[in-house]
């Protein structure tokens, strides 16, 4: 099975008072550099998803010739980075994620690569029980299709194309407690002072 993970990081800032939340620095490293170090690891394939050129030319000295995708509609949220993304990936199965979780785990992330079989999606359940959308495996062609179908509906929640998959296991919170015990997989960083906490 071919890997591909795919990284969103085309988000507008706005709750980081329009700075680039991949770019923000934590431990000598950007959020976007912590990603791509743990994809680079699981995944054959790692492709970047950026709102527009402007965005590619200000991340250009992290991407290393690595694949690029630009959102091509407007005002989607992630569904529009998701879309162009699953047209790019090579493999079956795509981890997607978002870029603003700074401490993705390597042998989470082959577990559920391993677990997701012929499933059309494997999702997380944190440990208060939230499903974990932007850390999931989603099989391409199921999910592509499922996103192109909420899209058309006007719909923008990242929810709303799981809706439309028939075969979605979730992985329960006490299994990934066996492999990440403080659920540190799942910290996500949205303001300033998200950040500093974690700083």
């Amino acid at each position: 099975m071919i890997r591909s993970s795919l990284l969103l990081a085309g988000g507008l800032g706005t709750r980081m008072n329009g700075r680039e939340k991949a770019l923000m620095v934590l431990e000598s490293s950007t959020l976007l550099e912590r990603s791509l170090f743990v994809l680079d690891d699981v995944s054959d394939e790692v492709i970047v998803s950026l709102r527009d050129e402007e965005q590619v030319l200000d991340f250009s000295p992290y991407l290393h010739e690595r694949k690029i995708v630009t959102d091509r509609i407007r005002n989607a949220g992630p569904l529009a980075g998701m879309l162009a993304g699953f047209k790019r990936a090579d493999g079956d199965y795509v981890f997607t994620v978002a870029c603003d979780m700074p401490y993705l785990n390597r042998t989470l992330i082959d577990m559920m690569f391993d677990m997701v079989g012929e499933h059309e999606a494997l999702i997380p359940i944190s440990e208060y029980g939230r499903k974990e959308t932007l850390h999931a495996v989603y099989k391409k062609d199921a999910m592509l299709a499922a996103i192109e179908s909420a899209l058309e509906e006007g719909s923008r929640s990242i929810l709303s194309p799981v809706s439309f998959l028939d075969d979605v296991i979730y992985l329960d919170s006490e299994v990934i407690r066996t492999i990440d015990r403080d659920f540190k997989s799942f910290v996500n960083v949205n303001t300033p002072e998200d950040m500093l906490k974690l700083e």
